[in-house]
This record gives structure tokens, C-alpha cells and sequence, in this order.
């Protein structure tokens, strides 16, 4: 016999003050079945006669099996992850639409789009240019599993660059390429410095995501070195157009 949770709540409407529920001997609950009976902390109660090994089994594997395994932040207990809930760390469940979890879904179309920018750009073989984007990619891979795994970036470099000389060489675009900063992007730049300049662009808006993400309502901001780095990340992207419209990636 399979109970089901639609089969649960006609019960449950016929007597609202259910406390505990009688099951026969092999009686199969579905999972949310199974949660239904915990949210509303009904006892289960086998029918078994005696005490024989096999009924002792029967009751251990299902109480077992009616054993919460994943927690929300709010407390609230689930024995089988909800479709509409992830995990955003451990056996802690959110919804999808939990800003972390968006953070993490732009990051990483963010990081796939990065790849098909590499693998467009293979055919210029310039070793410099391949050199630049694997940094970057390095640096996006880097930031994208610190947040998982909640360890904290140290020491992180992008361009062989420290994050301040980062922001010291983007900021001064005179003092290291020569020429003034890059107002006036378009068609007739390189096929380069076009798709950079796409990227970045979208490295903004992912920083954007960063900050609803790790920056709370009552002004608290977690996870600092990430939204540092999401900050650099675009201006990493932009010095890389400028080494594209000075000709280190060639004329393409």
C-alpha cells in the first residue's frame, strides 16, 4: 500500500485534531507524504502484532527513513528537498530565488560565456591574448568557488597583478598605455576589444548581483573580498581592451 500526502490531507480533513496515524505492515509513504505527517507533528503507529525481529526492522528502517535531513534558514525542517528549494550550503536549503543563489547562477553564465569568448578567440593565436583570458577565467573560477565553499580569497592576482595595481593601472590609463581611457568604442574597434567590452560590461552587472547578494538591508556586508574582487574583475576586463586598442592582441 503507497500513502500518498493528497491521500494524508482527506484524512486530516475529516479530523483536524489528528494526533497519530495506524499504518499496516508495509505500508509505503511517499516523500511528501512523509512531510506532511512532520509539519503536522502526527505520531506514526505501526500495526504490527509482537515483537519479532522482522517488525522491529520494519519500524527502525522507517523511522529512519522519516528523519529530516535538510534544514531551512529559518529553522523549518524537511525530510526530502522541496523542487522549488536548493541547497546554498551543508544540508541548509533556500529557495532558488534566494539572492545568494542568484548570485551564483549569474557568476556562473557569466564564467560559461567567458569560455566561448576563449574558444572564439583561439583562432587569433596571439599567446598574450590566451594568456590574459586564462587569467581572468582563473580569476572568475576562483571567486565563484570561494563563495561556495565560504573561503575567504587571499593573495588572489588576475593579469599577474595584485587586485591595487589593478585598480592603480585601470585608473590611469595615461600613465601605463599612453593614451587617454576608452570613451568611444565601436564597430570599427577590433572583434577583440568589441566582444572585451561586452564582458565587461556584464562584469558590472554581475557586481551588481554581488552587492544585493552581500550587502543586507540594515547595512551589514559579508563576504568583502568578493565584492572587491567582482569590482576589480571589470576593471581587469578593461585593461585588457587597452592593451587590445594599443595592438599587444594584434589588428584583428
Amino acid at each position: 500500500m503507497v500513502l500518498t500526502e493528497e491521500k494524508l490531507r482527506s484524512l486530516y480533513k475529516k479530523d483536524e485534531n489528528m494526533k497519530e496515524i495506524s499504518l499496516e505492515k508495509g505500508t509505503i509513504l511517499t516523500p511528501s507524504a512523509r512531510q506532511f505527517l512532520i509539519d503536522k507533528d502526527i505520531k506514526v503507529v505501526d500495526k504490527i502484532v509482537g515483537k519479532t525481529e522482522e517488525a522491529r526492522e520494519f519500524k527502525e528502517i522507517r523511522n529512519e527513513e522519516s528523519k529530516p535531513k535538510y534544514k531551512g534558514i529559518l529553522g523549518e525542517l524537511y525530510v526530502e528537498k522541496p523542487e522549488y528549494m536548493t541547497q546554498i550550503y551543508g544540508n541548509i536549503l533556500v529557495k532558488k530565488d534566494d539572492k545568494r543563489i542568484i548570485f551564483r547562477g549569474v557568476i556562473d553564465s557569466f564564467q560559461s560565456r567567458w569560455l566561448v569568448l576563449m574558444k572564439d578567440l583561439e583562432e587569433i593565436k596571439n599567446v598574450k591574448l590566451q594568456k590574459d583570458l586564462e587569467s581572468i577565467e582563473k580569476f572568475i573560477k576562483n571567486i565563484l568557488v570561494s563563495e561556495v565553499i565560504g573561503e575567504a580569497l587571499v593573495d588572489i592576482k588576475v593579469l599577474e597583478k595584485s587586485l591595487d595595481e589593478i585598480r592603480d593601472i585601470s585608473h590611469n590609463p595615461k600613465k601605463y598605455f599612453n593614451r587617454e581611457h576608452l570613451f568611444g568604442i565601436c564597430s570599427k574597434d577590433s572583434y577583440p576589444v568589441i566582444k572585451l567590452n561586452e564582458m565587461r560590461a556584464l562584469s558590472r552587472e554581475l557586481e551588481i548581483k554581488g552587492v544585493e547578494a552581500f550587502v543586507k538591508e540594515n547595512g551589514t556586508i559579508e563576504r568583502r573580498d568578493i565584492l572587491l574582487a567582482l569590482n576589480r574583475l571589470s576593471s581587469a576586463i578593461y585593461i585588457m581592451m587597452l592593451r587590445g586598442v594599443t595592438g599587444e592582441y594584434g589588428n584583428r
